[in-house]
């Protein structure tokens, strides 16, 4: 049961991580063309929350689909325990 617990808390954490590494800059590309092509600020949050939000959920999930073994291995290089 203990065992099972912890590889979810860390499957969980390994996805938000790709997660969170997928959407900043996801948020800050949508960001940046809304600032090239001088939109409106009142545009920001919803740019943000139905293009960059889904485009990094969707990005994450194939990495994680695609790649979940190497990201295991780059996480457990780096961890120290």
């Amino acid at each position: 049961m203990f065992r099972t617990l912890m590889d979810l808390i860390y499957v969980v954490s390994v996805a938000f991580t790709v997660l969170a590494l997928v959407f900043i800059p996801c948020a800050i590309l949508s960001l940046g063309v809304l600032l090239v092509l001088g939109i409106d600020d009142r545009f920001v949050s919803p740019v943000v929350a139905y293009v960059a939000l889904p485009e990094a959920i969707v990005i994450s999930g194939y990495l994680l689909l695609r790649y979940w073994r190497q990201i295991i291995e780059i996480i457990e290089s780096i961890t120290p325990w």
